[in-house]
This record gives C-alpha cells, sequence and structure tokens, in this order.
C-alpha cells in the first residue's frame, strides 16, 4: 500500500482522471440544465429564480473566448485540480501522514459524484469548490491561532453562498465544533463574527434581488427541498441508496460509520472530519422523511468524509486497508461505467425493457445539435416556443442565438424565463412551437402567431434507437 500512495502515483491519477473528464467535456452535448445556466450567463444578473448566480458568472468567465462545451465546463474541470490540492494540504495537516493524503485525493476523485458528476456544470460546482476552502480555512484557525483566517473563511462562506442555499450548512456545522472544543475561546472575540458577517455581506446581492422579485428563488428552493407533505421511512432508505450510488457503497458506508465512531473519540481531528461532513448527511436525510432528497444535493459533505474515510481504513490494519482497495475500485468503476455509458451507450438497457430504454437519463446529452440543425432548415424561423426552460436555452446554445428559445410563463410559469420579455425585435418574425412532453399535448400557437401552419413530429434517435418525438408546429408573424 505505502508503494502504491506515493505524491507521484497521486499525481498520474489526477491527470489521467482530468483527461478524461476534459475528454467528456468536449464531446458530450450540453445536459439541458448545463444549457439554462449558460442562458444565465448571457443574462448576468444578481440572482436568479432557481438559484444563486454564481455558476452564471463563471461560465461568462470560462466562455469568453469559445462558447464550445469544453468551456461552458471548463470550471469544474479547474474545481477537480482546486479541491484536491485542498484535500492534500487538510489531510497532511491532520495526520502527518503522506500516504493518508494520497489516499484522501484518491478517494475523492473517483467518486462518481466529483469523477462523472463534476463533468455537468451545475451549482455543485462552485459550491463543493468554496465549501471545501472554507473548510480548510477554518482548519488554518484551530492549527495557526491566526485571527486572519476568519475572514478567509467569510470570504469562502460567502462565495459558496453565491453558489447554492446548502452552503448555509457549513456555519452550523463549524459553530458545532467550536462550541464542543477549546476553540470555542475564540467566540470572546470579534473575528468569527466579522467573519460571518463578511460571508452574508456577500450574499446581500442575492436577498436583494428576492426582495424585489417577492422572495421567489427562496420560496421556491424551501418548498423544493423541504416540501412535501406527510413522512415516509422508507424515502430515507432511497436517499441512502443514491449517496452509495454517488459515492460508492464501500466508501459511502465506511464514511458514514466512521464518521459517527468519530464523534466518540477523543481526537480533535477526528471530530473536526465528522462534524464537516456528518450533519450535511443528517440533514438530508431527515428532509428526505418528506421529500426525498437528490443524489447530489449533500455533495458539500464528501470533501472532509473522503478523508475521514481514509483516515478509518488506512489505520494500520491490513483488513481495512484492503476494504479501502475494493471501496476505490468499485466507485472507480461505478464512475467509468457512467462515464463510458454516457458517451458510447455500453449498457444495452434495450435488451431490458424498450421503457428502461428510452427512461435512460444519459439521453438528456444528446438530440440537441440534431433539433437545432433542423429548426435552421426554414431560414426564416427566428424564435421557438417551448414548454420547458430548458428546452428553449438548448435551441439558443445549439442555433448560436440565431434561433432564441423562449418560455410562455402565462402557460408554463417558465422559472427565470418568467423574469424576460420577449424581445422585441422578434416581433412579426417567423418561428415555431415545440414541445416533447406527451402529457403537455400541443402548445397553444395560436397564442403566439397570426398563423399557424402545420405540425410535423422529428424523432431523435441515439445508436439506431428512438429516444424522443417533437411536435413541432410553424408559426408566421410573431405576436
Amino acid at each position: 500500500m505505502d508503494a502504491l500512495l506515493t505524491k507521484r502515483n497521486t499525481l498520474v491519477a489526477i491527470a489521467l482522471l482530468v483527461l478524461w473528464k476534459i475528454y467528456l467535456s468536449a464531446t458530450l452535448q450540453l445536459h439541458p440544465d448545463e444549457a439554462y445556466y449558460w442562458l444565465w450567463s448571457r443574462h448576468l444578473d444578481l440572482g436568479y429564480f432557481d438559484h444563486p448566480p454564481l455558476v452564471a458568472y463563471l461560465i461568462r468567465l470560462t466562455t469568453l473566448l469559445s462558447r464550445q462545451e469544453l468551456w461552458v465546463r471548463f470550471s469544474g474541470i479547474l474545481e477537480t485540480l482546486i479541491v484536491s490540492a485542498f484535500a492534500w494540504a487538510l489531510s497532511l495537516q491532520l495526520s502527518n501522514d503522506r500516504k493518508i493524503a494520497a489516499a484522501s485525493i484518491i478517494t475523492l476523485i473517483v467518486m462518481p459524484l466529483t469523477l462523472a458528476g463534476s463533468v455537468v456544470i451545475t451549482p455543485d460546482v462552485p459550491v463543493f469548490l468554496f465549501f471545501s476552502a472554507g473548510i480548510l480555512a477554518y482548519w488554518q484557525i484551530v492549527s495557526s491561532g491566526k485571527a486572519r483566517y476568519w475572514y478567509f473563511l467569510g470570504v469562502a462562506f460567502g462565495l459558496a453562498l453565491l453558489s447554492k442555499y446548502t452552503a448555509f450548512l457549513l456555519a452550523p456545522s463549524l459553530l458545532m465544533f467550536t462550541v464542543f472544543t477549546d476553540e470555542r475561546k475564540w467566540l470572546r472575540t470579534i473575528h468569527p463574527y466579522a467573519g460571518f458577517l463578511l460571508g452574508c455581506a456577500f450574499f446581500l446581492p442575492v436577498v436583494y434581488w428576492n426582495s424585489i422579485h417577492q422572495w421567489a428563488s427562496f420560496a421556491f428552493q424551501f418548498q423544493h427541498g423541504l416540501g412535501g407533505s406527510g413522512y415516509s421511512p422508507g424515502k430515507v432508505f432511497a436517499f441512502i441508496g443514491g449517496q452509495m450510488l454517488v459515492a460508492g457503497p464501500l466508501l459511502f458506508l465506511a464514511g458514514a460509520y466512521a464518521s459517527v465512531i468519530f464523534l466518540f473519540q477523543k481526537n480533535k481531528e477526528k471530530l473536526f472530519l465528522s462534524l464537516t461532513s456528518l450533519p450535511v448527511l443528517l440533514f438530508f436525510a431527515y428532509s428526505s422523511l418528506k421529500r426525498t432528497a437528490a443524489p447530489n444535493w449533500p455533495c458539500c459533505a464528501y470533501f472532509t468524509l473522503s478523508i475521514l474515510v481514509s483516515h478509518y481504513l488506512l489505520d494500520g490494519s491490513k483488513i481495512k486497508g484492503r476494504i479501502w482497495m475494493i471501496g476505490v475500485i468499485l466507485s472507480l468503476l461505478l464512475s467509468i461505467t457512467a462515464g463510458l455509458h454516457t458517451r458510447f451507450g455500453i449498457i444495452p438497457l434495450e435488451r431490458i425493457s424498450k421503457d428502461l430504454r428510452e427512461a435512460d437519463a444519459t439521453n438528456w446529452f444528446y438530440g440537441w445539435r440534431e433539433l437545432a440543425r433542423e429548426l435552421e432548415k426554414d431560414p426564416s424561423t427566428k424564435v421557438a416556443f417551448t414548454d420547458t426552460s430548458q428546452m428553449a436555452a438548448e435551441i439558443s446554445y445549439y442555433t448560436q442565438e440565431r434561433i432564441i428559445g423562449y418560455v410562455d410563463r402565462r402557460h408554463f410559469g417558465g422559472g427565470q424565463y418568467g423574469y424576460w420579455d420577449l424581445p422585441d425585435n422578434l416581433r412579426g418574425k417567423n418561428g415555431v412551437c415545440i414541445s416533447y412532453r406527451e402529457r403537455s399535448g400541443a402548445l397553444p400557437c395560436s397564442d403566439y402567431f397570426t398563423s399557424v401552419g402545420k405540425t410535423a413530429a422529428f424523432t431523435i434517435v441515439r445508436d439506431g434507437f428512438p429516444i424522443r418525438t417533437y411536435r413541432i408546429a410553424h408559426g408566421e408573424a410573431c405576436k
């Protein structure tokens, strides 16, 4: 194990996995959510209906020179490199053991959540980065005793809040550690409070945006994350199953077990690892009693959980060391299989069920460029009305905004489109109404155009198998 877990081998592993992520990022079409966030980057604001704005700012920055898919996703690749450095630094400070530091990085980067999941640019990318930066900054307070790190922590906390609302969990996690250890001495100084206020100051633009939009984003996310009627313990098991998929079954179970064990050991470093991972998992497990949390929602727990599980399993026991090795291999196999299937469709789902093949979540990475080409066959088409924000964004992206996708908020709410008006220069132009949801029925095309022509079907095929069929109605003279 010592010969395997070297700094050199760790750097080689990082390089190989980053190259794999670059390949996927450059060759996969944008997922509908990614296209939606890309569209935000074309309309920069202080906040958005669905999330805080930092993901849009990052996409705008990385696409200054090119709008290709790789550059839309490029901040996720940078995040892998930066967070790996964070994990090395923190693990080495906590254990003073290069073997454990190397294992912590490998554990982190092979998880499906971080290897396959971070290929897709979502608010999880910046929140994971800055949540991790906040944890590292706090440990500098503990290890050095220097007050200035409270302000580094404040900046990291503020940027995490600008990424995703779930970043607020960093504050109670660190507060618990502070109260339960001799770090409580800091509570008699101004620095923790000043650092916290500094972080909140970063978040004020989002508060302002909400205040002038009827608190829409706060209300939406509160209902989305904590809503639901009735309690069902079975949903918690679904949540646990999701975590086993995004982390790997052995690594998650070992990490969850160790995080509980570490709570009761008189070891400051172990308590820190536990209190910066376990509360996040428990929060979403509890919320799953009413509404099952999506597997990616507790992503911030896995920075320290990867270090924690490495500390626990690589303590000198050969059995635990083998469990770590098997856990890493399982997680890597899950991640690589997910990536290979997304790119090449290696899992023959159609042999199991036609419905399962159609429901394959990786289908969402396909068909958007083909749809754009179909729409551009008529050069007079300048606007496309759709029933989802994501489809409208895909059309805008893959036609390079030669056709503007739009969601009519009168009929479909529209998410962020509820705050964007149809550009005046599209009035009187020709366009289409397009939908694929069978349950939604046809769009009210007569509401959008002076006259409506025939409706045609357009089917997207992946590897010879039809995955989606669109209904496209052509209209003249947009109202």
